[in-house]
């Protein structure tokens, strides 16, 4: 009688994955050599799973996981430690695994997980022209005089602070603007108020946002609008401001990667690649994670399409066969 896969659920991780590969094997549903390569690859995920999640049996290996750990492999790739072929190499190995161990039934493919991380990111090609503060406020100065007092102050924190469009709709200015001026700093909370990060004050000009942003929401009671409130705002309102931020040249995502490359120099010293700016591997990802990290937990990779792509990113070696990959 034919052993179950199921019968390895409860099994040492790194056990496990072996003995469904050798019951793969026997059922002549994958070669042996294939089989030996995904046995080394499998543990390299056990020791993940164990160091990262303390996950040490197969039955606790859950997508949210897998996802997670491709995210570290992508995050290595993007550092230059990893070739993105082994990335998709070493995911294949545990959705094989995983799917033998299902009978099938655990659905996944490594082959897209890139694009569902949004790995590589597009990389912005041009300059950020709110770095422009002049441009920035002339465009300010037309918004609030033929749309609203409103729209000006959530782009102006977008700009200054580095918030979406979104974060700035449910920003509380109020506690921000006190915590700023006691501290230096202030919480971004998501809508949610699940998550939050802290900023860094670095700039006298972000008190002044804060200050007038606080101030207008308490002449006009905003200070906590409901979600229904931004699907009307953004639905009657971004338009328009999209539109007059671009007869000035501008858009929400130029705004944004005008703080980001402002924060990319505070944090390194150098100018942003986008600028020109070619600072040492480890400032460059040190810069690139407190942008990633402020801007609201973004992947690093995805930094590239506000202070552009890095300069020491590793070529691909074009491929020459299967073998076993290592991190």
């Amino acid at each position: 009688m034919k052993q179950s896969f199921h019968s390895h659920f409860d099994r040492d991780l790194t056990k496990a994955g072996s003995a469904v590969l050798g019951e793969a094997v026997r059922r002549r549903l994958l070669g042996q050599h294939e089989a030996m390569i995904h046995d080394q690859q499998w543990a390299q995920f056990c020791v993940y799973a164990r160091d990262s999640h303390e996950v040490d049996i197969l039955e606790f290996v859950n997508k949210k996981l897998v996802r997670e750990y491709g995210e570290e492999l992508y995050i290595q790739a993007y550092q230059g430690n990893l070739p993105q072929q082994n990335v998709i190499a070493l995911l294949e190995t545990v959705h094989s695994v995983m799917s033998f161990a299902s009978d099938g039934r655990w659905k996944g493919s490594a082959a897209d997980a890139g694009s569902r991380l949004g790995f590589p990111s597009h990389a912005r090609i041009t300059v950020p022209r709110g770095l422009d503060r002049t441009r920035f406020e002339a465009a300010m100065v037309d918004i609030q005089a033929l749309h609203s007092e409103q729209l000006a102050t959530l782009i102006r924190l977008v700009r200054y602070l580095g918030m979406s469009m979104l974060d700035a709709f449910f920003f509380d200015a109020e506690d921000a603007h006190k915590e700023a001026e006691a501290e230096n700093i202030f919480y971004a909370f998501s809508k949610d108020k699940r998550e939050h990060r802290i900023i860094n004050i670095s700039d006298p000009e972000q008190i002044v946002i804060l200050d007038k942003a606080a101030a207008f929401q308490k002449r006009h009671g905003s200070r906590r609008p409901k979600p229904a409130a931004w699907r009307t705002w953004k639905s009657k309102n971004l338009p328009a401001a999209q539109e007059l931020l671009l007869s000035h040249g501008l858009n929400i995502d130029d705004c944004r990667a005008a703080y980001a490359c402002e924060l990319y120099q505070r944090s390194s010293g150098h100018h942003a690649p986008i600028l020109g700016g070619k600072a040492p591997d480890d400032e460059d990802l040190e810069a690139r994670n407190d942008v990633a990290y402020e801007l609201g937990h973004l992947h690093i990779w995805e930094t590239d399409a506000y202070v552009g792509a890095r300069a020491y990113m590793r070529k691909e070696p074009a491929g020459t066969g299967r073998k076993a990959v290592s991190q």
